[in-house]
C-alpha cells in the first residue's frame, strides 16, 4: 500500500476532501509538535559566528551540539563527558552523536582526546573546542568616530600627565610634616 504522500493527490485536494483535518499540516511535524519542551534554568550560550551557524558542510544537528558545548565550556576549558552524556542531552542514540563528533572533527570545529582512569582504560571523552570559528572574538572594540585614530580614542585622559602645582605643594607639605624627603620636586 502506497503512503499518502505517494498518491496523486496532493495534500490540498485531501484538505477539500476533508479526508483529513488541517492542524496534520502545520511546519512542525507532529513527532516534534508533542514533545516536551526543556525548562529554562537561566542557561545561555555565548554569541556564535554567523558563519558557524550558515555552515552547510556540517548537519544542523552538529551545529546544535557544538552550540550546546560552547555554552558548557565557559570561557575555554576543554570538556570532559561521555557520549552517552552527549546523547541524553540532545536527546539522540550514541551513534548519531558519534556522527556529529566526526562531522565536526573533520570541519575542524573540535578536537577529541580520551579520558582515562590510572590502569589506562578510557572513561569518557576530553573535547576542545576552537573558539576562533564558534564564537565572536572577545575584544573586538569599535571606535564612536571613525574620523580619529586608535590610539587618540582609547586615551581618553589627556590631562593625566599635567604637573599640577597646587598638589605637588600640598605632598611636599605633607612629606615635611611627616618627616620624610619628597622627592619629585
Amino acid at each position: 500500500m502506497k503512503h499518502v504522500s505517494h498518491t496523486h493527490l496532493n495534500r490540498f485536494h485531501l484538505k477539500e476532501l476533508s479526508i483529513i483535518s488541517s492542524k496534520d499540516f502545520d511546519d512542525v511535524p507532529e513527532c516534534r509538535s508533542r514533545a516536551v519542551e526543556p525548562n529554562d534554568n537561566g542557561a545561555f550560550i555565548r554569541p556564535l559566528k554567523q558563519s558557524f551557524m550558515k555552515n552547510r558542510r556540517i548537519m544542523h544537528s552538529t551545529a546544535r551540539l557544538i552550540a550546546l558545548l560552547s555554552g558548557w565550556s565557559g570561557y575555554g576549558q576543554p570538556i570532559e563527558t561521555t557520549q552517552g552524556i552527549l546523547a541524553k542531552h540532545m536527546n539522540m542514540s550514541v551513534r548519531q552523536i558519534q556522527r556529529m563528533l566526526n562531522d565536526a572533527i573533520r570541519e575542524g570545529y573540535l578536537r577529541m582526546g580520551y579520558t582515562k582512569n590510572r590502569l589506562g582504560m578510557i572513561t569518557g571523552i576530553k573535547l576542545f573546542l576552537r573558539f576562533e570559528r564558534i564564537r565572536k572574538p572577545k575584544n573586538a572594540k569599535i571606535r564612536r568616530s571613525l574620523g580619529t585614530t586608535m590610539a587618540a580614542y582609547t586615551n581618553r585622559n589627556k590631562f593625566i600627565y599635567k604637573k599640577d602645582d597646587e598638589l605637588e605643594a600640598s605632598l611636599a607639605r605633607l612629606a615635611a610634616r611627616l618627616g620624610f624627603e619628597y622627592a619629585f620636586e
